[in-house]
């Protein structure tokens, strides 16, 4: 028989992080520096080249939870994780009992969020077509931009297929946007997702050999 609540269970595997960012030396220590491009591992830019601005992406889920989860988080030095809230409650660390205990999570409004110690965070999971591995990429995002124009680009999405959004083509890009915090204006690089329509329409009557060669990096740079 096989072992209840652990056989019916299982983890996607992930197979590294794209970020938007890289770490340069200071005078004391490395910080982060954003860029304005995929900071992609070796296999992807082997397809795509070494500062992508443009990714041919598709999701393996039509669960928002399961391509794009999005928590308030906190972690500690050298602890990982220990406060992860959904700005109604949170599972938190006990400092004395070591044990995760669910509390208040008052998001935005809470003290640790306003020194900066917590962030609200997004994970987009995806698939990068034109790489051949078996699994999906983590992007983590704290950009509120970031956060709202995928949340947008996937709910018009599902609105147009259905809900379906497992293997639709996506384009996902890295592109300038103009916001004004505490009233002075300045540019700021955030993500833009977008599905090709036309081949949005094919992929929801195409079988899996068809959807994946939908789209290409050539596809990609015929578009710019």
């Amino acid at each position: 028989m096989p072992i209840k609540d652990l056989s019916n269970k299982g983890r996607i595997p992930r197979l590294g992080k794209i970020r938007l960012g890289i770490k340069v030396p200071g005078s004391k220590s490395e910080y982060p520096k954003a860029t304005d491009y995929f900071v992609c591992p070796e296999e992807v830019r082997a397809v795509y080249g070494d500062k992508p601005k443009r990714l041919s992406i598709m999701f393996h889920s039509d669960d928002i939870e399961e391509v794009f989860p999005q928590y308030y988080k906190r972690y500690g030095k050298s602890t990982g994780l220990v406060c992860k809230g959904d700005g109604e409650f949170a599972n938190t660390i006990n400092p004395e009992t070591k044990v995760f205990e669910e509390i208040t999570c008052n998001g935005a409004e809470c003290d640790l969020y306003k020194k900066n110690q917590c962030k609200r965070i997004g994970n987009l999971l995806f698939m990068v077509v034109g790489v051949n591995r078996f699994g999906v990429y983590q992007l983590d995002t704290s950009s509120l931009n970031s956060i709202l124009n995928i949340n947008g680009s996937i709910k018009y999405a599902k609105q147009l297929t259905r809900g379906k959004l497992a293997l639709v083509p996506f384009i996902l890009e890295v592109v300038p946007q103009e916001v004004n915090p505490e009233g002075k204006k300045k540019t700021v690089w955030v993500l833009h997702l977008e599905a090709d329509i036309s081949k949005m329409i094919k992929s929801l009557d195409s079988n899996p050999r068809e959807i994946f060669a939908l789209d290409s990096p050539k596809d990609i740079e015929e578009c710019l």
